[in-house]
C-alpha cells in the first residue's frame, strides 16, 4: 500500500504540547502501551561503497529507496524476539514499504554471505518475495551493512483509519556492520521529530488546527542522511 509521510522538527514546547493534543484523537500503539509508552528501534542500514542512498537523498532526488534490517531492541541478542528486513521506496512524499521476517540464523547466514542458504530456505511467499528483493538490490548494487541507528519511539494510531504519528527523539548512529552493541554511539539530533503517516488523500482537519496554532513546519530530515553527516562531520563527504 502506498503512503504518504510528512515530517516536522519540534522544539520541547512543541513536543509536550503536541503529544498531549495527538493523544485526544489518537490511541497510543499497543506495543508502546506494554514497554511504558515508547519503544526503541535500531536500524541497519544497507548502502553501496559509493552511499549512494545518502547521495539520492541529499541531491533532492524525488525517486529513492533505502534498505535496512529492523528491530525493536536497543541491539541484537539471542532474547531479540524479531528482525525485519525492509525495502522503503520513496517518490516525494508518497512511499511503499516493504518487510519481511527473518531468524537468527538467517541474520547470520546473511552477515557471513552464506547467500544460497538464505534464498533457499522455504519461507512464506510473502515473506520469499520480499526477501529475494532486498538480496537483489544487495548483490546488483554490491551493497553492505554501513551505519547502525537508533532512536526512541512514542506512537499514536486511529484505530479506524491507516492514520499513525510518532515521536522519535534520542536519535544516534555510528558506522558499525551489525545489529549486535557498538562500542560507542554518537548523538546526531537534539530535537524531537513527529512523522505523519497516512494513506488518505487528506489529513483530519484537526491535525491541520494543530500544526497551525503550535507553528510547526513541514521539513525533509532523513535520520540516515543526518547521521552519515554528524559521524563524517570531521571528514566531510563530498559533494
Amino acid at each position: 500500500m502506498t503512503r504518504f509521510e510528512f515530517k516536522y522538527i519540534l522544539n520541547p514546547v512543541q513536543e509536550q504540547a503536541l503529544r498531549s493534543a495527538v493523544s485526544k484523537f489518537l490511541s497510543l500503539d499497543m506495543s508502546a502501551k506494554k514497554r511504558g509508552g515508547w519503544y526503541p528501534v535500531t536500524s541497519l542500514y544497507f548502502d553501496t561503497p559509493q552511499l549512494a542512498d545518502y547521495y539520492d537523498k541529499s541531491g533532492g532526488y524525488l525517486i529513492r529507496k533505502k534498505l535496512r534490517a529492523r528491530i525493536y531492541t536497543p541491539f541484537l541478542t539471542p532474547e531479540t524476539p524479531e528482525i525485519w528486513l525492509e525495502i522503503k521506496k520513496k517518490h516525494d512524499m508518497s512511499f511503499h514499504k516493504t518487510r519481511c521476517l527473518i531468524t537468527m540464523d538467517d541474520w547470520n547466514n546473511l552477515l557471513q554471505h552464506r547467500y544460497t542458504a538464505v534464498l533457499t530456505k522455504e519461507r512464506p511467499l510473502a515473506d520469499a518475495t520480499v526477501l529475494h528483493e532486498f538480496m537483489w538490490y544487495l548483490l546488483q548494487e554490491g551493497r553492505r551493512p554501513t551505519f547502525f541507528i537508533r532512536y526512541i519511539r512514542c506512537p499514536y494510531r486511529d484505530a479506524h483509519s491507516e492514520l499513525r504519528i510518532t515521536f522519535d527523539s534520542r536519535i544516534e548512529a555510528q558506522a558499525h556492520p551489525d545489529l549486535t552493541k557498538p562500542s560507542f554511539l554518537k548523538p546526531v539530533h537534539k530535537h524531537t521529530v513527529m512523522e505523519v503517516k497516512y494513506s488518505k488523500e487528506t489529513l483530519p482537519a484537526w491535525f491541520g488546527s494543530l500544526v497551525r496554532l503550535y507553528d510547526v513546519r513541514r521539513d525533509s530530515f532523513s535520520k540516515y542522511g543526518v547521521s552519515v553527516e554528524q559521524l563524517h562531520a570531521f571528514n566531510r563527504l563530498p559533494r
